[in-house]
């Protein structure tokens, strides 16, 4: 493993572990009847901007706050995420999927904001598990206009996991600004 994948494996579970410490099981937010498995994808409710359904690693609103500035079609807001060294500007979504083996996409619209040489963001997909957190995918965003990324994967998964989806601003000592998010989509293919 590269250090870039470690620093998000450990990032992640510091992050998962800090949300048990204050989050019950009943707080996990059931999917939508429609396709996205994301309730708050367009991180905006009634008009105003909103994380409902999603966990905050800060409640410092330098970290994590929101941006009028959003991709064709993303409504009024998008959630806009601090790059730091440490993990702050970031924000995870938990997903009780179907027992089985499953085929899914996760999708999002990003664009970074650079206040100096490099910004940017991800988005990655992980499973916890009663054994632990496993990571499986990621997508760097570091475009300075809105693009769109998808990551597709293939998971068995058996009662009680729970898929996590994580979306982060990048976390090295070099990067300096923020990425957005909109449009943020996770979706059962099969």
């Amino acid at each position: 493993m590269n250090t870039h994948t470690l620093l998000s494996v450990f990032l992640a579970s510091v992050l998962l572990a800090l949300e048990g410490c204050n989050k019950s099981e009943e707080t996990v937010v059931n999917p939508p009847s429609d396709s996205n498995l994301i309730v708050n994808g367009s991180f905006e409710a009634h008009g105003v901007p909103s994380l409902e359904g999603w966990t905050r690693a800060a409640d410092d609103t330098s970290f994590i706050n929101f941006s009028t500035d959003v991709p064709a079609g993303g409504g009024s807001f998008s959630v806009r995420l601090k790059n730091e060294w440490t993990f702050p500007g970031t924000i995870s979504y938990n997903v009780v999927t179907r027992a089985g083996t499953h085929r899914y996409r996760l999708s999002a619209w990003a664009k970074a904001i650079r206040l100096g040489l490099f910004a940017g963001g991800e988005m990655a997909i992980l499973v916890k598990t009663p054994e632990g957190l496993a990571f499986r995918k990621q997508l760097h965003f570091s475009d300075s206009n809105w693009i769109s990324g998808s990551l597709l994967d293939t998971m068995t998964t058996v009662s009680p996991d729970t898929v996590v989806i994580m979306l982060r601003g990048n976390i090295d000592q070099w990067s300096y600004g923020y990425v957005l998010f909109d449009l943020c989509r996770f979706e059962r293919l099969e």
